[in-house]
């Protein structure tokens, strides 16, 4: 009446193993919630473990007792997951961190008051625009800084490109003038991604576990047939 017992080595295995690779440096309140949240679902999986363990090994339990036990220690997990609090905590806390890091990549080259360096911008766009392709000499030159101003520093038309081409300039602009939070930016993302991957890693492990399935009205039901159930009603013959 046993069902395969997880080690804590599949538990780390299959709920974001990758953690072992975010960056090392990251130090944000963001981070501290991601990682809590793959401790607390490791920690909820362990637990549960635990729980079924006892349940098995509880002589004063019948086979048809150990598989309610186990259902209602997996449906209370379940519950819990499905309104993780620990998860809530890191996407609200990434949410912030990926917004102050957007608002401090706002910053692009401002119009010149200059007049010789708005002479030499014309000069640029006029450039620019007689290419074959201006879209792609413009993305070639992304690290000119005096190209990125000239373009983004006046309609769109004078450089020979639609709104749709000016727009991609300016987000390529934006990572190519802030590195640093354009990666943290992703790491950020990819790092949620997997959490939240991480999730449905544990939840699939409790399911296991606990040997339930997930009803078409999300109610969670055990996969095996209590010993009564099928003592009360036999499989009649044809």
């Amino acid at each position: 009446m046993m069902t395969r017992r997880i080690t804590d080595t599949e538990i780390a295995a299959r709920i974001v193993p990758t953690m072992l690779r975010w960056p090392a440096d990251a130090k944000t309140i963001a981070w501290d919630r991601l990682r809590e949240c793959v401790d607390a679902l490791r920690g909820l999986v362990y637990t549960v473990n635990a729980q079924c363990l006892e349940a098995e090994h509880d002589g004063d339990l019948s086979p048809e007792g150990v598989i309610r036990r186990r259902s209602k220690i997996g449906q209370k997990a379940l519950s819990e997951l499905a309104e993780f609090e620990p998860l809530k905590l890191a996407e609200k806390a990434a949410a912030a961190n990926l917004t102050a890091l957007e608002d401090r990549m706002i910053e692009l080259p401002k119009p010149t008051t200059n007049a010789v360096d708005f002479m030499l911008e014309q000069e640029v766009r006029s450039y620019v625009a007689d290419q074959n392709s201006p879209i792609e000499f413009v993305l070639k030159a992304m690290s000119d800084r005096r190209v990125l101003s000239a373009v983004l520093t006046a309609p769109p038309f004078l450089s020979g490109l639609n709104d749709t081409e000016w727009n991609m300039v300016r987000e390529r602009a934006r990572v190519a003038l802030h590195p640093q939070q354009s990666e943290m930016q992703q790491w950020l993302n990819k790092a949620l991604a997997e959490v939240r991957g991480g999730a449905a890693a544990a939840k699939r492990m409790l399911l296991e576990r606990c040997e339930l399935r997930e009803d078409g009205e999300g109610q969670f039901r055990p996969t095996r047939t209590s010993l009564a159930a099928v003592t009360d009603h036999p499989p009649t013959g044809h």
